[in-house]
């Protein structure tokens, strides 16, 4: 309840920045001691917009440069002729001056207007819509100016990340969508469970290699394996783990509650309009049937359009998969098979790190494209859906969405219990690592 009620008296008195970056570093003190996060956490992970794992925490020196900001616009742009003769004199201090930081707002919105809408994410051109400076009048301009003013507090926050060799290596996971945390799912989740999820995003768990790091031991090597023992060593890349089955486990934690959504989803499949409209003349003396259009908005997701839908999971507890893949030697995490439109959906589940979604996108990709090509030749329609999915829930951004693709997403509540199941899974898997 304090950090709302602190902007207006930072807004109405004359208080300067390192004052306020004082209140903050006292702020960011207890919220990583509240969080279960190491001290040395950086406020990137805190308060960066671009950040793979997003918190919803607010940054009291942005909101103090906003408020300073937006002041200055609205009595530069005041209809009262006594204000206009005025020149206004905000005091900011000298380490940051909120007249230089409103014109270079304006001066990079000018600009921007001047390059015209270039594509700055995998959206692409036309995605969304642009505001240009000069078509906006009053608070439009106000809103431009302290978004543009964000947008550089954040960009100053990429650019301290990509200089921390180590808890900045989220900067190089091109293919990982971000996650973004709420408050409610903080309310509901596990203190442990929180702190593990930051700490393995920005590398800070108490691994080997970090803990001779922090003068905390002499050996980085693994017990296991006698690698060298990274945090991504024993998520993921530890071969005694995997041969004792530690990575097999977690997957299969995940992929069991993957199959029961596709399950409940495939219940809510649309079926294809087949009832043409009946056309009739004036008088109602000739009518007759008209032609069948299918609207783009019928299909929307890869399971409309049949409802006998089976779903096969290479699980002990689910049903084996059809005849036709138990053939051959490949086995895919989930099968989804319609006997009579002749479609098979494969899903391949993946738990990877993050720096190496990609690779594991086009390894299980390759792997089924000769299946995919014999399916094809016996008749059907095949598709191949490799998902990855780690610590966060982060999908690939290579790939479709497959809680999207499969018609998962009109139940939220579903999906948050798939990623339920993964952070745990693999803070069981960090616990249970050997010293």
């Amino acid at each position: 309840m304090l950090i709302p009620k602190l902007p207006w008296p930072l807004l109405v008195y004359e208080i300067c920045s390192t004052t306020v970056e004082a209140i903050e570093a006292k702020i960011n003190k207890f919220t990583r001691r509240w969080l279960g996060v190491p001290p040395g956490l950086t406020d990137v992970a805190m308060y960066c917009r671009k950040a793979k794992l997003r918190l919803p925490l607010k940054s009291i020196l942005e909101e103090y440069k906003c408020g300073k900001a937006r002041l200055l616009s609205m009595l530069e742009d005041s209809e009262d002729p006594i204000l206009k003769t005025v020149q206004p004199n905000i005091k900011t201090g000298r380490k940051w001056k909120v007249v230089e930081a409103v014109d270079e707002a304006k001066e990079c919105l000018k600009i921007k207007e001047v390059i015209g809408q270039t594509q700055t994410d995998r959206k692409g051109l036309g995605s969304s819509t642009a505001k240009w400076w000069s078509k906006a009048e009053g608070k439009e301009k106000r809103d431009m100016v302290i978004n543009e003013i964000r947008l550089n507090e954040d960009s100053r926050r990429v650019q301290k990340a990509v200089q921390q060799p180590q808890q900045g290596q989220w900067t190089n996971w091109d293919n990982a969508l971000q996650k973004s945390l709420t408050w409610n799912e903080i309310w509901h989740m596990a203190p442990l469970r929180i702190s593990f999820l930051i700490r393995s995003v920005y590398d800070l768990l108490p691994s080997n290699a970090n803990l001779v790091r922090w003068g905390k031991k002499e050996d980085p090597t693994c017990p296991l394996c006698q690698g060298r023992q990274t945090t991504e060593h024993v998520l993921s890349s530890c071969k005694i783990a995997l041969s004792q089955g530690r990575y097999t486990w977690r997957h299969n934690r995940v992929l069991q509650e993957l199959a029961a959504i596709i399950s409940m989803a495939k219940g809510e499949t649309i079926l294809p309009n087949t009832n043409a409209l009946i056309f009739t003349s004036e008088g109602g003396a000739k009518s007759w049937h008209g032609r069948l259009v299918r609207t783009t908005n019928q299909i929307k997701c890869l399971l409309d359009g049949c409802d006998d839908w089976d779903v096969s999971a290479d699980l002990p507890e689910w049903d084996s998969h059809p005849s036709i893949i138990r053939e051959t030697r490949l086995r895919p995490d989930i099968v989804i098979h319609s006997a009579s439109t002749q479609q098979l959906i494969m899903v391949e589940l993946t738990v990877p790190y993050e720096n190496r979604m990609e690779e594991a996108h086009i390894y299980k990709r390759e792997k089924y494209m000769n299946l995919t090509k014999e399916l094809e030749n016996a008749g059907y329609k095949a598709v191949v859906m490799p998902v990855e999915d780690q610590l966060a829930k982060w999908y690939s951004a290579g790939i479709s969405n497959p809680s999207r693709d499969e018609g998962m997403g009109s139940n939220p509540g579903a999906v948050q219990k798939k990623d339920n199941r993964e952070t745990p899974g693999s803070h069981d898997l960090g616990v249970a690592r050997p010293p």
